[in-house]
């Protein structure tokens, strides 16, 4: 039994007759009888009643066709996940994140054992600023994005996970002071200037470091800059400090120290609902699965 076989008496059976069975799959008249002859005989049954006018199934050929129809179905879906499957191998995923963060400790589990299992798909990872990383995620340039979980809500047709909490810090150089200790306080730095960045988070950073002074009974000294790299550019020069949450990357540099605070912030992983890149979807699967485990060590 081959598929020729199966392809003939399936088109006999939908067409109802020989010629126009033949017609269908372009093949002679003859042919096709020889074909459905042939399988009867390996089949050891009738398929097909020619006693009237009209050819017809069998009651032994009715099963057949259904058993026939199912393996055809499966046959399909499975050469549509192998197609699937080979496409992953092959795909492309580009990840954007906040310019200044350290993805690193987070990403770099998941990306090592995907790729173990996936080594054929590209991995491209680019950096920008908060309002630029956002604008090419409605543009579509991002597959996903790291980024703060409540800049995700704000993304039309986007869905997200949360992957972290990050503690909120006072980030300061070791040259700032002569002395050096471990537990520092909000109001030691009363004297600082506190450097924010001029973005469309900027009433909201300045919101965040008056409160700190209130807080702590101090007025800030703050002062806008246009970037995130000079912003810690003046804090590793001495020249200010920053309030940061622990996902930028020089808050564990050497060099650096922190001043914890009482607030924290959410990381999130956000991408375009009905996302069809199959490779995206391994990777999700990855880091759902780094989430759950976090949970269970957490727990």
């Amino acid at each position: 039994m081959n598929d020729t076989l199966i392809q003939s008496f399936l088109s006999v059976a939908e067409e109802g007759s020989f010629c126009k069975a033949a017609e269908k799959i372009y093949i002679s008249q003859p042919n096709l009888s020889r074909n459905i002859a042939r399988l009867e005989k390996e089949l050891d049954t009738q398929l097909f009643d020619r006693s009237g006018k009209h050819i017809a199934l069998t009651e032994a050929g009715r099963i057949y066709e259904k058993a026939f129809q199912k393996m055809k179905q499966c046959f399909a879906e499975a050469k549509e996940q192998v197609q699937q499957l080979n496409d992953m191998d092959r795909g492309m995923i580009c990840i954007g994140y906040v310019n200044g963060w350290n993805i690193g400790t987070y990403m770099q589990p998941v990306l090592r054992e995907m790729r173990l299992e996936y080594p054929g798909i590209r991995i491209s990872l680019e950096a920008y600023t908060l309002q630029e990383l956002s604008a090419r995620f409605q543009m579509g340039q991002m597959d996903l994005i790291i980024t703060l979980q409540d800049r995700t809500a704000k993304m039309y047709d986007a869905e997200s996970m949360l992957i972290d909490t990050a503690q909120e810090m006072i980030l300061f150089s070791n040259t700032l002071f002569r002395t050096r200790k471990k537990n520092w306080k909000p109001e030691e730095f009363r004297q600082e200037t506190f450097f924010v960045l001029a973005d469309d988070r900027e009433e909201m950073q300045l919101d965040c470091v008056r409160a700190i002074g209130s807080k702590y009974g101090f007025v800030p000294n703050i002062c806008s800059v246009n970037s995130m790299e000079s912003i810690l550019m003046n804090v590793e020069n001495g020249l200010g400090v920053t309030v940061c949450n622990s996902w930028v990357r020089n808050v564990y540099a050497p060099g650096f120290q922190c001043c914890p605070l009482e607030h924290s912030t959410e990381i999130a992983a956000a991408w375009k609902q009905g996302q069809e890149n199959s490779a995206l979807q391994i990777l999700l699967g990855y880091m759902t699965e780094k989430n759950l485990n976090s949970c269970k060590i957490s727990a």
